[in-house]
């Protein structure tokens, strides 16, 4: 999700002025780049909405400390209930008065409870409809929608490596959830680099049965990213495993390990082709609207990205 496509933040410390707004919006980013599919008139009935959070199937809590040769340097299992870990997690905002990239909807809250919460072992990411007035919320713009954005920046950053998130995305058209990373070096997007590890629209429920996995940096950037999807039917009514394989030559995204975006550090490469030789950190977030979001229905009211855990090896 570049900060044209998805988010981001720049310089140490402050945001990264890397963001979807500023260079061509990753709306176009799926492979076959011809324009989404039309986003339904507003009052229509949206996709339902993700199911309550229950326990995810997914074994014990504890990671494995090793796997496939690489060890475990960075983990959230979620465990423990309430707001995320604040020595792991920070929240993302700075966009909030002048509006968000893409022509996204929402205002992004700071550690507030309805709208990134951890109970049964789960991560929710919750966008909702409400206004967010400048009365109570004088960094607003009044937006009409309130949602979260989690980041790793001044906390944890990584260059190469293993990274596995696994989560179950909403099922409500107009949402547009994202898992992904941004160069933590100082410089502006789509310079530093974004990692796309996973991304839905919301413009049809077609689209919510289809994740995209994108990656942006000075040469290839917003609809021109080098991108993939794939086909996930049961994508926001199951739990499934995102990941990033990272090296020095190459970049590989898939999905339950299946990869299906693969990017070839290229001969020659310089920092425009290949600026994925430094520091990303991490970042979580659940937009509204927008150019992958799309008109969001008149019947929503509120959708979650659910997170079980996200895991980093080296």
């Amino acid at each position: 999700m570049a900060l044209q496509g998805c988010g981001g933040g720049s310089a140490v410390g402050a945001p990264n002025l890397a963001d979807p707004a500023q260079a061509p919006s990753p709306a176009a980013v799926s492979s076959q780049a011809s324009d989404p599919a039309p986003s339904p008139a507003p009052g229509t009935a949206s996709t339902p909405a993700s199911a309550p959070v229950t326990p995810p199937a997914d074994g014990a809590n504890t990671p494995p400390t090793t796997l496939n040769g690489r060890t475990l340097v960075w983990n959230d299992e979620f465990s423990t209930n309430g707001l995320p870990d604040a020595s792991k997690w920070s929240y993302d905002t700075f966009r909030n008065k002048d509006g968000w990239y893409n022509n996204e909807l929402q205002y992004y809250a700071n550690a507030r409870l309805q709208n990134s919460s951890i109970a049964n072992g789960v991560l929710s990411i919750t966008a909702a409809r409400e206004l967010m007035g400048t009365a109570v919320y004088p960094d607003s713009r009044n937006q009409g929608f309130s949602s979260a954005r989690l980041i790793t920046q001044g906390k944890f950053s990584f260059a190469y490596g293993f990274v596995e998130v696994r989560a179950k995305l909403p099922c409500s058209l107009g949402t547009w959830p994202a898992i992904w990373s941004l160069g933590s070096s100082p410089g502006n997007w789509p310079s530093i680099g974004e990692i796309d590890i996973m991304e839905q629209r919301g413009t049809s429920s077609a689209e919510k049965k289809t994740v995209l996995a994108t990656l942006h940096m000075g040469a290839h950037y917003g609809g021109g990213g080098i991108t993939a999807s794939r086909s996930l039917p049961d994508a926001c009514t199951a739990f499934h495993i995102y990941q990033l394989t990272w090296t020095s030559n190459k970049i590989e995204l898939g999905v339950d390990g299946t990869i299906y975006n693969t990017y070839n550090r290229p001969a020659g490469a310089t920092n425009s082709t290949w600026p994925f030789d430094k520091p990303q950190y991490l970042l979580l977030n659940l937009a509204m609207g927008g150019d992958l979001g799309g008109a969001v229905p008149a019947s929503f009211t509120q959708d979650s990205l659910q997170v079980d855990y996200v895991r980093v090896y080296q």
